[in-house]
Order: C-alpha cells, then sequence, then structure tokens
C-alpha cells in the first residue's frame, strides 16, 4: 500500500508536454495479466553553458492499476524542469488518467481527463475529457494495429503572444472535438521495439478546414527486460491556432526507460 501511495505522489506532482497533445498509445505498456500494478518512468537530464548554466530535467512516468483483469486505471505524466543560473522554473507538463473497461479481447471502451500546460509556447491551461473507444484491428507476435475513436470537451487557455493596450491578455476557447487515431507496435527482433500513431482531432463543423494533426514516432532499444533506451518524435500541426504561434511543432527527445 506504501508502495501505491508513493507512486501516486510521484505522478501527481507538479507535471514538458507535448503541447494540445498527448500521444499516450506511445507511452502505454503492454499489459500484464498476471500483474495488479505494472509502471514505468523515463527521465532525461540536460545540462550547457551558455551566458548562465541551464541545466534541464525531463520525466515521465505511466501507472496501470489492473482490476479484476477486465478493468484498468491508466495514469500518464510528464514534467519538466529547467533552471537558468538561480532562475528555476517549470516549463510545462500535464497529467492524463483513463478508466478503461475491457468489453472483449479486442475491444474497450472508456472515460478519459487530462490537464496541460505549455508555458515556453504560451499555452496557459488545458483541460479536456471525454469518451473513447478503442478497437484491435491486429495483434500478432510482432504486431499490434490500435484504432480509436471519441469525442471529449475541451478548454483551452492562451497567452497573447504580441499584446495591445486594449487587447486581452489571454484568449479561451471551449469546444466539443472529435478524436480518430492510429496506432501500431512492432517488435523487431527481440530488442528493439517502435511505435507509430497518427491523430485527427476536430470540432463537428469544422471537420477538415480547421483540424489538428498529430504524428508521433518511437524507437526503443530493450537493455534488458526492465532497462531500455528510448528515442522519440512529436509533430502537432494546427490549421487554425486561436493565436498568433507556429501550426507545426516539433520535439526530438530520448531517454532511459525504467520499468517495475
Amino acid at each position: 500500500m506504501k508502495r501505491l501511495l508513493y507512486l501516486f505522489l510521484l505522478l501527481l506532482a507538479p507535471t514538458t508536454l507535448y503541447a494540445q497533445m498527448i500521444f499516450s498509445e506511445n507511452m502505454r505498456m503492454m499489459l500484464d495479466s498476471t500483474k495488479t500494478l505494472q509502471g514505468m518512468i523515463t527521465p532525461s537530464l540536460n545540462f550547457q553553458t551558455d551566458k548562465e548554466n541551464v541545466l534541464t530535467f525531463k520525466n515521465s512516468a505511466n501507472l496501470n492499476i489492473l482490476i479484476h483483469h477486465n478493468r484498468v486505471v491508466y495514469i500518464l505524466n510528464k514534467f519538466e524542469l529547467s533552471s537558468y543560473g538561480k532562475n528555476v522554473t517549470l516549463s510545462g507538463g500535464y497529467l492524463h488518467g483513463e478508466f478503461r473497461y475491457l468489453l472483449d479481447r479486442t475491444f474497450e471502451i472508456f472515460p478519459y481527463a487530462e490537464s496541460q500546460w505549455a508555458a515556453s509556447r504560451g499555452m496557459a491551461f488545458k483541460f479536456s475529457s471525454g469518451l473513447q473507444s478503442r478497437y484491435r484491428l491486429a495483434n500478432t507476435h510482432s504486431t499490434l494495429l490500435l484504432a480509436t475513436a471519441g469525442l471529449f470537451y475541451e478548454y483551452e487557455e492562451w497567452e497573447q503572444p504580441e499584446t495591445t493596450p486594449d487587447a486581452k491578455r489571454y484568449v479561451l476557447s471551449h469546444r466539443i472535438k472529435s478524436h480518430l487515431s492510429l496506432s501500431m507496435r512492432n517488435k523487431i527482433g527481440d530488442q528493439w521495439e517502435l511505435t507509430t500513431t497518427a491523430i485527427h482531432q476536430a470540432t463537428p463543423d469544422t471537420y477538415l478546414k480547421k483540424a489538428r494533426f498529430g504524428a508521433a514516432v518511437d524507437l526503443k532499444y530493450n537493455i534488458t527486460p526492465t532497462i531500455g533506451i528510448r528515442g522519440t518524435y512529436r509533430l502537432i500541426y494546427d490549421t487554425a491556432p486561436i493565436v498568433k504561434i507556429r501550426k507545426a511543432y516539433n520535439v526530438v527527445d530520448a531517454g532511459l526507460d525504467i520499468s517495475f
């Protein structure tokens, strides 16, 4: 019980994120039906000398709790902590939670909720919650293919990059949107694993004109059954952002995976 409490405190600690989208499929672990509790943490550290010493620490963590073999509580968390000289800031973070109900071996339905913020990009706060369904299109020894569809409510609060005396500092948005995604996980030999995801999100009245697209690629090398090295690429393309920012957002990262 103490171990479970500790893990929840770790996950709920102040939480870099991939602004506006959380690619939860790429971080999801394969469920082991013999374990009630499974999890993984991915820390990374960067140090550079600029005008001041710059230290950046990133950590992501996820936790799976299996209940009666057909229900799963899934929690995903990430935060980025940066120091520039003597100044320490949280440049972003997220917390994502799902309650997954396995209707059968190939189909599941689940409610979810998540909160995000990305100060470096201008997103002060985001909250979304909805209902998704996931269908397993293929499941072989080396390949897992998943399709997901759902609806969700999204609230965003963005800071204006350039303000005038009469302009509001923040721009708010709250809409109902659809979510469609396709994810594939491939095992390459005994030690390599490749996971790719494509996402489409939009409101019902702007399905193609003002859509948000996302793509993710994870390549993992398993050193041992519990320790691996993961390299990631994330792309988010918002066709109509509510403030003046770049439409395309790219992130490349690498770190160590430690699972239990």
